[in-house]
Formats: structure tokens, C-alpha cells, sequence
């Protein structure tokens, strides 16, 4: 019916909506109750929420949205958010994790290393978008499943009805090529838990 993807531009299939109307539209179901139309402990609803999808139009490169955008909305490409730390929750002023420049075999990229929480999805996801201070300054990283030093483990025992499995992310010493970073973000700082 195209209510799934109302939120999103029409170049992706949505119809413009704007935050705001799709608040107010899944504000309007879950006061019904709990069903297949809402589900807001979950993130369900028959009007999508699609997060990622916008950051990597609004931060990403051409390649980045080629690669990343279509597979987001067809379920081919899972990717997991990390923001949220061990010691500082969402507020990205005191993240711990770390990016570095590093030069390896001639070609520029980063060493991330800390840790991320909360993160849904992250034990299944292809990538994980997450958020690391270089130069003192936030900024956006795309750590694809597989790459050494990366892990996700499953954070067991939590009070949570959510359906998604909840993971923390773990770099240690992960090396990130050029091409895998937000160019878009320049820098983040305060609370951002609406985004995580």
C-alpha cells in the first residue's frame, strides 16, 4: 500500500513523509495496541523507520549509496548502528573509540579500536556503521562483517522484549580501507540516542 516506506524520499520508492507525519501516523497505531500493524518496542510498523538509508544518502559517497542504499531497502544488506559506549551511553562528547591514520602497503585508512553497545542486529549484520573519534572529532565508519579484529558478541540476560538480537561491536585493531568512510559526517558531538 506503500505505507512501509512513506518516510522516505520518492527516488526510493517512499512519498516524502516527513518525520514529524510519520510520528504522528505511529503514534496513531500504537495507541491500538500491540499488533502486526505496530509494534514500537520493536521498531515494527507498517510505516517504516529507515535510519540508515538516509544517513548514507545524506553522509555517504556514490559508491557508498550504490552499494548500501538498495540492499538496505530489499533486505540483501543488514547493517547494524553502533553509537552507544560501554562507560558513556549515546552522548558522543566522551566516546572512547578511536580512529587512526595508518598508511598499510602504501594505501591511506584507519585503525579503529573500542567498543559499542546495544547495537540491534549487530550479531547478523553484512556492515556495521559506526562512530569513532579522529582527531578529536566524531565521525562515521563502515566495518563490514569478516574484518579482522572485528566481533559482535550477543549481550545475553538483558530486560528487553525487543525481537532483534542485541549485540555489542568489538574493534581491535581493525583496519578500515579509504572508501569506508562517511566523508559526509565532519564531525559529532552531545546525545544522540534518537539515532541508536
Amino acid at each position: 500500500a506503500g505505507h512501509l516506506r512513506y518516510a522516505l524520499p520518492k527516488e526510493y520508492g517512499g512519498k516524502d513523509g516527513t518525520n514529524l507525519g510519520m510520528a504522528v501516523i505511529r503514534d496513531h497505531l500504537a495507541a491500538k495496541g500491540l499488533g502486526l500493524h505496530n509494534d514500537l518496542q520493536n521498531e515494527t510498523s507498517v510505516v517504516g523507520n529507515f535510519p540508515t538509508v538516509l544517513m548514507f544518502r545524506d553522509f555517504g559517497t556514490d559508491e557508498q549509496k550504490k552499494k548500501f542504499i538498495p540492499g538496505s531497502l530489499d533486505g540483501s544488506v543488514r547493517v547494524a548502528f553502533g553509537l552507544t559506549e560501554p562507560d558513556h551511553g549515546s552522548d558522543a562528547t566522551w566516546m572512547e573509540t578511536t580512529a587512526k591514520r595508518e598508511k598499510r602497503d602504501g594505501v591511506d585508512g584507519w585503525l579503529i579500536n573500542g567498543a559499542k553497545m546495544w547495537s540491534a542486529n549487530g550479531t547478523v549484520a553484512d556492515v556495521a556503521v559506526v562512530w569513532a573519534k579522529l582527531d578529536g572529532v566524531g565521525r562515521g565508519f563502515i566495518v563490514e562483517k569478516g574484518m579482522e579484529g572485528f566481533s559482535a558478541p550477543e549481550m545475553k540476560g538483558k530486560l528487553s522484549l525487543r525481537a532483534s538480537v542485541t549485540s555489542e561491536l568489538v574493534f581491535q585493531d581493525v583496519e578500515i580501507p579509504k572508501e569506508n568512510m562517511l566523508p559526509g559526517v565532519t564531525g559529532l558531538k552531545g546525545p544522540l540516542s534518537c539515532l541508536n
